[in-house]
């Protein structure tokens, strides 16, 4: 018998592969329902009251089917981004989480005016909440830090100073503003938690094949952890 499907959180990783990894690793301990009527793959954990779905690759497809997993389920209270990120900071290893207490859009340039950047606050009680777990964890580091967000595969470590030098953030990925514009048009938290997979540098693409699997692990844990 299908579960009754109100999610009040929405876990959304950007590619598929995260995804696969996300539930596959929840799913030898929780009961998980794989889910088949929406246009997106996605597995609902009533336990949880948490739907588990890809978000697309780049801000706008993520924010188009949080958008539309918003509107089939407006039960919905908060948005997670969750995936891998590059590190722009010496203090996280391959496998460190990043919550991120803040999502910056660092490819939103505006030539007419001179504005800041695009921020987007965290949500504050589940970061509340997830300081006070951090403490259990074992085996990799929880931070708790800005995050930058574009569309841009980070390769270079002149590009990765660059982008610390404008956001001040420990870590890159690209989805996180999409996510955080997504909820905030429809008045719920959002929330971006990344796991560390390489250094934004020349050998970004090799780490990220070799250390996703480990990092979304870790990353799946912390959720566990906070959502059980």
């Amino acid at each position: 018998m299908r579960a009754v499907l109100a999610p009040r959180t929405l876990i959304l990783s950007p590619l598929a592969r995260e995804w696969s990894f996300l539930v596959s690793t929840f799913e030898p301990s929780i009961h998980v329902e794989r889910l088949h009527h929406l246009k997106v793959e996605a597995a609902y954990i009533p336990d949880w009251r948490a739907l588990v779905a890809p978000g697309g690759h780049g801000k706008t497809q993520f924010a188009v089917q949080a958008q539309y997993l918003i509107g089939q389920f407006p039960s919905t209270e908060l948005v997670i981004c969750a995936g891998a990120a590059g590190s722009l900071s010496s203090q996280l290893s391959f496998g460190d989480v990043v919550v991120g207490t803040k999502t910056v859009e660092h490819d939103y340039r505006q030539l007419f005016a001179s504005r800041p950047l695009p921020r987007f606050p965290g949500h504050g009680p589940s970061i509340d909440a997830l300081r006070r777990l951090a403490h259990g964890v074992s085996g990799f580091r929880v931070a708790f830090d800005v995050i930058a967000s574009g569309d841009e595969d980070v390769v270079t470590s002149e590009r990765a100073q660059a982008i610390r030098d404008q956001t001040g953030a420990a870590c890159v990925a690209w989805e996180g503003s999409g996510a955080a514009r997504a909820a905030l048009f429809n008045g719920i938290g959002s929330l971006e938690i990344r796991a560390v997979t390489d250094a934004a540098d020349k050998e970004a693409p090799q780490r990220f094949d070799a250390n996703l699997p480990i990092a979304m692990a870790n990353l799946a844990n912390l959720l566990r952890l906070w959502l059980e």
